[in-house]
């Protein structure tokens, strides 16, 4: 991607940046005189009791699954902030911080998964520049020195159409469970899915698109509660926009600058997540489908227009700080010095908001295109991880692997999902129960552009570029669009050809 190099080392500032917050609950004793036997009294319903739908596939899939004491492999990048987390824990990180919390999580996983399995599982840390090598080494020699990858989304769909990746549908495995990614799992390519994500890796949820705002800007500027909008389906794009116009302040040295006060900061990624959060996308594929499509035509296109006309309009007034390339970090801090009501940015920054904020803040989706879109939506950095399996695993007796896979996938919904999402995402770094509902709201849907993952198809950049600059749009669009065909049929001739 254009602003990689600028991002991970961004997104690794946030990933760094801890905080502690301590949570109880209270018990309800039983009332005085209440029979807590186990009879029922007379013309009662007698109910069956609640069931744990993740630990009972764990009970039921342990009495299956061997490995044989052999090694079990997991190569991942290691120098992109938040990677290791996903994989890599000591016994106790001897601390209660959200580092702590997710490394005892995937230690306990960790622990279990060798355990349930009977295996070893075998880590092999590598640079996200050496991965592919690692990865096509391992496919032409067959050593089995690991089976599971976890790099770039972007680097992982180029690895999936060089044919080196081994297809997750022909694995005996049910992915309607709601611990796999739905969005993930219809990115197909020839009826086929090479990557998937869900509860075993963080950093795709880091790197999802959220909005913020600055609750005494909100009350002090007198604009309507943002959580009753959304609720009320009226957090739309042009709403947003009349309500940042007004707030723009210049502080008489006549420039506009970072020193000045904003309706709203952002960094060069905002023409991306608007047009995600209007519910676009330009290259539409599933498991039914046989090749990837272009959508952005017609009605959409009439749509996408009208977005670029109302982000323009956002992105370029004075309303607005929008980061160049140069200086993306001035953007944070403007909303972090309290001189910006709005600011989006990856879920990853929400760490570095609660430990470095002293005002309240709080999280909301991206707005929509107007009311009648049915969903809020957002999309994730192609800098995300994901999980996929090289193609020598196909040596191996595939149901025993599927029930490793399935394990190890289970464990990580029982340990590392509780530990990211509902303790650190959605209670440690957010401040109110009106957040962590915004977060689940923005989690739901999330947009899997191809054209995101793909540079050769020459799209990820052109509605951004547009926003931020002058508007070439059309003329872009349609030059990349007309050999779109070409370049798809390209990209699938060794798949195909399977």
């Amino acid at each position: 991607m254009k602003h990689t190099a600028r991002i991970l080392s961004l997104l690794l500032a946030g990933l760094l940046t801890v905080s502690a917050l301590s949570a109880c609950g209270i018990g309800e004793e039983t009332p005085a005189g209440t029979d807590t036997g186990s009879s029922t009294a007379a013309g009662a319903v007698e109910t069956a009791p609640e069931t744990d739908p993740v630990q009972d596939a764990i009970d039921a899939i342990r009495k299956e699954v061997d490995w044989g004491g052999k090694d079990f492999g997991i190569l991942y990048v290691n120098d992109i902030g938040g990677y290791t987390e996903e994989v890599e824990a000591v016994e106790k990180a001897g601390d209660n911080t959200n580092s702590g919390v997710i490394n005892d999580a995937v230690f306990k996983r960790n622990t279990l998964f060798e355990e349930y399995c009977n295996l070893n599982f075998v880590l092999i840390p590598t640079s996200n520049g050496g991965i592919a090598t690692a990865l096509n080494a391992e496919v032409q020699s067959g050593s089995g020195d690991f089976q599971l990858v976890t790099q770039t989304t972007s680097a992982t769909a180029a690895a999936a159409t060089s044919g080196i990746l081994y297809d997750y549908l022909s694995l005996d495995i049910d992915y309607e469970q709601p611990w796999w990614d739905e969005g993930t799992l219809e990115f197909s390519l020839a009826g086929k899915v090479f990557f998937m994500n869900g509860p075993f890796n963080i950093v795709d949820d880091d790197v999802t698109f959220i909005m913020m705002f600055n609750k005494q800007l909100r009350e002090d500027y007198k604009v309507a509660n943002p959580y009753d909008t959304v609720k009320a389906n009226r957090w739309t794009m042009d709403y947003f926009s009349s309500i940042i116009t007004p707030l723009a302040h210049e502080n008489g040295d006549g420039k506009w600058d970072y020193m000045d006060t904003y309706g709203f900061a952002t960094p060069d990624t905002i023409g991306n997540t608007l047009f995600y959060g209007a519910g676009l996308q330009y290259i539409e594929n599933s498991r039914e489908m046989d090749a990837p499509q272009l959508v952005l035509k017609d009605a959409q296109m009439v749509r996408a227009l009208d977005v670029l006309k109302v982000a323009r309009n956002i992105v370029q007034s004075d309303a607005t700080y929008a980061a160049d390339s140069a200086n993306l970090a001035n953007a944070a801090n403007i909303f972090i010095e309290g001189r910006s009501l709005f600011y989006t940015e990856a879920a990853s920054y929400l760490r570095a908001l609660n430990s470095g904020m002293e005002t309240e803040y709080g999280v909301l989706p991206i707005p929509k295109y107007s009311t009648d879109q049915e969903h809020f939506t957002t999309w994730s950095h192609s800098i995300g991880s994901t999980l996929s399996m090289p193609t020598s695993v196909g040596q191996y007796d595939m149901a025993q692997f599927a029930k490793v896979l399935e394990t190890y996938t289970l464990l990580s919904q029982q340990y590392v999902r509780p530990a990211y999402y509902d303790t650190m995402l959605t209670v440690r770094n957010v401040r109110d129960s009106e957040s962590a509902e915004m977060v689940d709201l923005i989690f739901q849907h999330r947009i899997y552009d191809m054209a995101m993952y793909f540079d050769s198809l020459g799209l990820s950049t052109v509605f951004q570029t547009s926003v931020a600059f002058q508007d070439t749009f059309s003329s872009s669009y349609a030059a990349a669009s007309k050999n779109f065909d070409r370049k798809i049929s390209r990209l699938l001739q060794k798949l195909n050809s399977d």
